[in-house]
């Protein structure tokens, strides 16, 4: 028998130690064949699965295929390992990526079955490398849509600082009210010096008048005593 012969002459199977597998007569070699490996069963379901679309190159739609892809994957397959490998397939074709962004959540879970499990962590290292590459980038990208807005609101409050600076620049001030006759010369009087006593004797008015003169004199300038009027003359 030719080598080349010899090369097409294989079948893979999934068994595990407990598993058995029982050739059985035919014109093709592993053509007919019975095991009790409920793995190998299901992968030859999926194998039969993807056979439908082997033959679909122009018109091969990726998202419908993404979609029967991940639907088989959910509802029919129940083996890790089998589920693994059909992952595989799809990231054979590029098209991983693309549906780990979609459904970050599913593949974070099924990672998480898969380190509980007893498969080898190798098999599934490239998926969890695409699951921590994705994060690093999610949190790349949440602290970069942070550092913008941060920045927005400190050039909003700088906005705000100068607006109410202007604001207040421009805005008319606050005009005093002017003395009275009366009470100019009352004031005149204090800075020079006299008492509440001789500035009544002077202006002959009662001393309660002049009290509530100097009591007008100090709200108008903003003042609370006679030291401050000597100071604002």
């Amino acid at each position: 028998m030719k080598i080349s012969e010899k090369v097409k002459n294989f079948k893979l199977f999934i068994l595990s130690k407990n598993d058995s597998v029982f050739f059985e007569k035919g014109d093709t070699l592993f053509a007919n064949y019975t095991t009790n490996s409920i793995a190998d069963k299901e992968w030859q379901q999926l194998k039969k699965f993807e056979s439908q679309f082997e033959k679909l190159h122009d018109n091969f739609d990726t998202e419908q295929y993404l979609l029967k892809t991940k639907g088989y994957i959910k509802d029919s397959l129940q083996i890790l390992l089998v589920k693994l490998i059909s992952i595989k397939k799809l990231d054979d074709k590029k098209l991983l990526d693309k549906d780990i962004k979609e459904h970050t959540e599913y593949y974070v879970n099924l990672l998480d079955e898969l380190k509980s499990s007893e498969i080898d962590p190798s098999l599934f290292l490239y998926l969890e490398n695409k699951l921590s590459l994705l994060s690093r980038e999610k949190t790349s990208k949440k602290y970069t849509i942070s550092l913008v807005l941060n920045g927005l609101t400190v050039i909003a409050i700088i906005i705000l600082v100068i607006l109410f600076a202007r604001s207040r620049k421009s805005s008319p001030k606050t005009t005093t009210t002017p003395l009275s006759k009366q009470e100019s010369t009352i004031k005149e009087l204090i800075i020079s010096g006299k008492s509440n006593k001789e500035i009544a004797n002077e202006l002959f008015i009662s001393i309660s008048t002049v009290k509530t003169h100097i009591s007008n004199i100090y709200s108008k300038l903003n003042i609370s005593n006679r030291k401050e009027l000597v100071v604002k003359k």
